[in-house]
């Protein structure tokens, strides 16, 4: 599957440029209000980004079709879209070669990983796996929740341009975290009634790893301790995650532990010295290192800023 993806994404670069679109890279366009640093976009005018086409997108994506239809090719599949339908997509997927009917009427919500690792924590495992797998996942939604999608994105819309107060960023947070639950029903209403036969060996260790890494407590764990519990040797399980989901297992490890650290340093009181401990650091000193290089700070300063913001 990303053999053809590589495939097609060379033949894109040596017909035309392929533009990077990122949620900052919207922002700038003045598409629509971006919230939160940068990891969440609301886009009402998809035809403003179709005019970079090609384009690779360098985030999570939701595409609901409200009206009329649209066609293009995700990496070098083509899909369409008509109303009722609702896209999923991961980051570093190519879309090209759009055709739009005039009626055609969508909302687009654009969502950075970390956003979504933060607002769904224990149940991430049921986005990545739903998400991930395919790349891009097509849904039809009844009536009644797009209806209620509709409002969600009006809310949050609407959040965005009333003044700030004490609570108005958990206020955001707590609306976007309510969508994306209900998103992720969606999700795994679709998956578990999807035929087994769809079911390869690959798809199965992929999501018993991702069940794996989401269940442990301490994440902070060499390849090869997932891959014995999976039966599996490492470089297998590298082979399998990069095939499944174009992200290496390390890669999927230290996502879930920076997140976990995140969590803890900006969300609890745990003293700094227990989280090292709970988090699977040999020492206060080998957490702070980490913190820095990921976090660009100490852990006491990651916590203030915190409280700051607050």
């Amino acid at each position: 599957m990303h053999q053809k993806c590589k495939q097609y994404e060379e033949k894109m670069n040596s017909n035309k440029y392929i533009h990077e679109v990122s949620i900052s890279a919207i922002r700038d366009r003045s598409v629509r209000e971006v919230y939160a640093d940068g990891d969440i976009a609301i886009i009402d005018n998809v035809r403003e980004l179709t005019e970079l086409n090609p384009v690779r997108a360098q985030m999570n994506f939701i595409i609901l079709c409200c009206e009329g239809r649209i066609q293009l090719d995700i990496n070098g599949n083509r899909r369409q879209l008509e109303k009722n339908d609702v896209l999923f997509s991961c980051p570093d997927v190519v879309l090209s070669d759009f055709m739009i009917s005039p009626d055609f009427e969508c909302k687009i919500l654009c969502l950075s990983e970390r956003i979504i690792h933060e607002l769904l924590r224990e149940h991430i495992g049921v986005w990545n796996r739903a998400v991930y797998i395919r790349r891009t996942n097509v849904v039809s939604l009844t009536d009644d929740i797009v209806r209620q999608h509709s409002l969600y994105h009006a809310l949050i819309s609407q959040s965005m341009h009333m003044p700030d107060s004490q609570f108005s960023k958990q206020a955001m947070q707590s609306l976007i975290q309510s969508m994306l639950f209900c998103l992720c029903s969606i999700l795994y209403e679709s998956d578990t009634a999807e035929p087994q036969t769809y079911q390869t060996q690959s798809r199965q260790l992929f999501d018993r790893f991702l069940a794996t890494l989401t269940k442990e407590k301490v994440k902070r764990r060499p390849v090869g301790y997932y891959a014995d519990l999976l039966s599996i040797t490492p470089k297998y399980l590298t082979m399998v995650c990069e095939h499944e989901s174009g992200k290496p297992a390390k890669d999927w490890i230290n996502q879930y532990v920076v997140e976990d650290v995140r969590y803890y340093l900006r969300n609890t009181a745990t003293p700094i010295k227990e989280i090292a401990d709970r988090l699977g650091f040999a020492n206060i000193s080998h957490f702070g290192s980490y913190v820095r290089r990921h976090f660009g700070m100490s852990p006491s300063a990651c916590r203030s800023q915190k409280k700051a913001e607050d």
